[in-house]
């Protein structure tokens, strides 16, 4: 479910050069083209894409001005933070992230933007504001300013959303074994348990390891998020697809 080389180039422009209005139009343009002719499959890593053009100027006004009640609450545990996320990653279908991206895809199908004037109402619509304010409210107290940005970049956020809701299967976080590393304690590659429940009820369950590792400049904040090699999350996408053939597994 990683976004095309072809969008990634574009946001990577997008992000990283001063660009005109009316460059920046001209991109939106040819952009919105070419995701309105991929087939539905491709939508959401489209849109996922889509999403990191704003995401960096939404989390820097989330993280420089915390709530009141943030500011009063006692600090997690580098324990609780990962669990937090985990929590988030392996419950799902999230129906809202889902329902906040196609809100935002038909907004774009059904409207013109012919002019700059309409392009720049267009991304001040509510469908758009809510979707790029959705990654912060949900991860933003948990990971680094830029390391939410490449979270959202590389997928590993709501990376089996799509894959779950297209299955009609159910996944829940069933345990956690955390694993720090003694010479790098701001390391940590817990086991992860989860369980998959497809319409009739039948459930399969799933291991699999990620890495975590903690910032050194911001505490508490998580710098690094990655999927481990051999750790189970291809495996873990293959049962979601395939679920009928694993559970036929488990009956025989």
């Amino acid at each position: 479910m990683e976004p095309s080389n072809e969008f990634d180039k574009l946001f990577k422009e997008m992000k990283d050069v001063e660009r005109s209005k009316e460059a920046k139009h001209n991109t939106w343009i040819a952009l919105k083209g070419r995701i309105e002719t991929k087939k539905k499959s491709n939508i959401i890593p489209a849109f996922i894409s889509l999403a990191i053009v704003a995401i960096a100027s939404f989390l820097f006004i989330t993280f420089t001005n915390p709530s009141e009640t943030e500011q009063t609450a006692q600090p997690l545990s580098n324990e609780e933070v990962i669990t937090a996320v985990l929590e988030r990653e392996y419950n799902g279908p999230n129906m809202e992230i889902s329902r906040l991206m196609d809100d935002w895809r038909n907004l774009q199908s059904t409207t013109k933007t012919d002019s700059q004037e309409e392009y720049d109402q267009l991304l001040e619509s509510k469908e758009y504001k809510d979707l790029m304010n959705y990654y912060p409210t949900t991860f933003g107290e948990y990971f680094t300013e830029d390391m939410l940005t490449k979270a959202v970049n590389s997928v590993m956020v709501f990376k089996y959303n799509h894959y779950l809701i297209d299955n009609d299967i159910e996944m829940h976080l069933e345990n956690i074994k955390m694993a720090q590393e003694k010479e790098h304690p701001n390391i940590y590659r817990p086991t992860i348990e989860v369980s998959l429940t497809n319409s009739q009820g039948e459930k399969i369950f799933h291991t699999l390891r990620e890495e975590f590792i903690f910032s050194t400049s911001e505490p508490g904040k998580i710098g690094s998020y990655n999927g481990i090699k051999d750790g189970g999350g291809l495996e873990l996408r293959e049962k979601i697809e395939n679920f009928n053939t694993f559970v036929g597994d488990n009956r025989n």
